[in-house]
């Protein structure tokens, strides 16, 4: 193109971004910064996301300069766009800063990524805050859907079980009893969080449009509660309906059956990966396995599955579940050979020294109890209360 106007320049900027091309998009701005023109409010938000994607808040840093100097602190897009900037970089002070310079100019986004930020840093209760204070200054904007779940997930967290009915009420009000798939998952997830597995159930039998992640959700809810029984019918229930499991719902039913014990049903679910679901257990399956074999007391067959793997992708989890299964049983042969995978692989972990101390300790076995304790106050840690 001999002539490129701000729209040609937004454009290419906008499309690299979107295809998570970000040093291409940077590229692209610092050509349009040498042609003498100041970016205008439609190329500053893909600047905020480069930065994000490239992890270099400097660069977005640079950019808040810009939107102060060229006088674009009052437009929406550009304000929500900083925003959301500070949220992921974990800088809240400078988010609040963000929020409040906005002002009246606020729309379902703003509050959106606030709640969400707020939800992310684990201030719960400024999240529900924030929820009350949207509800007040609504000024005419439709409120998106997208805020409920964020919501829901800041009340499940923080385990307050009336805050969690206090927004179900909202909703029933405000959207009628048939909500949406993503509302109603986060209305099962977060009702078990608090607690009230029933409520969980509840809300399953009204969801209209289940999908997967409902399925998954509730699944995952009554492994929580430790019904692995209620787990597995729900399971098999899914699959006649036509469904297929993913990777997560593998990991949620394999962990509600390592919970309740159900050695025979999570053997068979996790034989069948392979040949039913045609994809190799990942890591988070494995190490539900190990853990369902070490509390059966299969802990020759755990550790057998576990040298069946590579080396390289066994991971502390899976040498973790199987030490605890050994402090259970009071294994120390297999015991000691966890132990050590795992000195190897998190040498700073103490509580791995004091797992295999336990298993001594219980087995009467001061030597043992005082050689780790030793090789753990060398690596400047202190067990003194085994070696008392």
């Amino acid at each position: 193109m001999p002539q490129r106007n701000m729209h040609s320049w937004n454009i290419m900027i906008a499309s690299y971004t979107h295809s998570s091309m970000y040093s291409d998009a940077l590229t692209v701005f610092q050509a349009f910064k040498q042609c003498g023109s100041l970016p205008d409010h439609y190329t500053l938000p893909p600047l905020f996301k480069i930065s994000m994607g490239l992890g270099e808040p400097c660069f977005g840093w640079m950019c808040h300069g810009l939107v102060v100097k060229l006088g674009y602190e009052e437009i929406v897009v550009v304000n929500n766009s900083l925003l959301e900037f500070y949220i992921k970089c974990g800088t809240m002070s400078q988010a609040l800063s963000v929020f409040f310079n906005q002002n009246a100019h606020r729309d379902s986004v703003t509050w959106n990524l606030m709640i969400s930020g707020f939800g992310k840093a684990g201030l719960y209760s400024d999240a529900v805050h924030c929820f009350r204070e949207m509800l007040k200054h609504q000024n005419g904007f439709e409120l998106d859907y997208m805020t409920l779940p964020s919501i829901l997930s800041a009340c499940g967290k923080e385990g307050d079980l009336l805050k969690v009915k206090e927004v179900h009420g909202f909703i029933v009000r405000n959207f009628g009893f048939h909500a949406d798939a993503p509302i109603g998952n986060a209305l099962i997830d977060n009702y078990a969080k608090c607690g009230s597995l029933k409520d969980s159930e509840n809300v399953f039998k009204t969801v209209c449009c289940v999908n997967l992640v409902t399925w998954t959700t509730m699944i995952y809810c009554y492994g929580m509660h430790g019904k692995g029984e209620e787990s597995v019918f729900l399971f098999e229930k899914m699959i006649n309906k036509g469904f297929r499991p993913n990777a997560v719902t593998l990991t949620a039913i394999l962990a509600s059956c390592s919970h309740s014990g159900l050695l025979d049903q999570g053997k068979k679910i996790f034989s069948s990966t392979i040949s039913d679901y045609g994809f190799e257990p990942t890591a988070e399956h494995y190490a539900c396995m190990v853990d369902l074999l070490g509390r059966c007391g299969c802990l020759q067959e755990a550790l057998q599955l576990l040298k069946r793997m590579k080396p390289s992708s066994v991971t502390g989890s899976m040498w973790g579940a199987l030490l605890a299964g050994c402090v259970m049983h009071k294994n120390v042969e297999i015991g000691e050979v966890a132990a050590h995978h795992l000195f190897q692989l998190e040498p700073n972990n103490t509580s791995n020294y004091i797992a295999l101390c336990g298993i001594y300790q219980s087995r009467g076995m001061a030597h043992g109890v005082a050689t780790e304790g030793l090789i753990n106050f060398t690596k400047g840690s202190f067990l003194i209360p085994f070696l008392i």
